[in-house]
């Protein structure tokens, strides 16, 4: 885990010092990510280059549907629902207009169900916390004439409480409504 936060304030410390003339396409956007996790986006960007984006997540079929989730051969009657919050450093991706790259991190905090008879998670049926840290980086592009944007990451999870460990598989789409 050191290492993990000593490069994480290398690459912010990177980010952040190099001069860059990025254009802010929007101020806000609200949309639906989709990926392993799914659910809703909302970002808003507080100056040209840095953006703060929050996510209201579930990671299986069933949290929003009210049915019970289904997720390493093992059913849980307690779908969970997951909330992250994270800053982004956006940058221009050569002349294109309104395509940047970014990268970014941020914390997160869920409540997930048991899955009884799993090897990690058998908590019975009774919900466990998830929290802990999120990497992020993609690229996003705004397009010109609607007021649309698409993003693609990946957000790497590293989880501290009550379960340790890391979700890798967090490659997402997601498209939002600019206003």
């Amino acid at each position: 885990m050191k290492y993990t936060i000593t490069i994480l304030l290398a690459i912010l410390l990177l980010v952040s010092t190099k001069e860059t003339h990025a254009q802010k396409n929007y101020d806000t956007s609200i949309g639906l990510r989709v990926g392993p996790s799914y659910g809703l986006s909302i970002k808003h960007f507080l100056s040209e280059r840095i953006a703060l984006e929050g996510l209201v997540t579930s990671r299986y079929l069933g949290a929003f549907k009210g049915l019970p989730s289904y997720a390493y051969g093992h059913w849980s009657s307690t779908p969970g629902i997951n909330a992250a919050a994270l800053i982004e450093w956006h940058f221009p991706i050569g002349k294109v207009k309104g395509l940047n790259w970014f990268i970014g991190g941020g914390v997160h905090v869920g409540v997930w169900g048991g899955y009884k008879g799993h090897p990690h998670f058998d908590k019975g049926d009774r919900p466990y916390l998830l929290t802990g840290l999120d990497l992020v980086g993609g690229a996003e592009y705004t397009f010109e004439k609607i007021p649309l944007t698409l993003q693609l990451d990946i957000k790497p999870s590293f989880h501290f409480v009550e379960h340790l460990g890391i979700w890798y598989d967090e490659v997402a789409v997601t498209a939002r409504y600019v206003f």
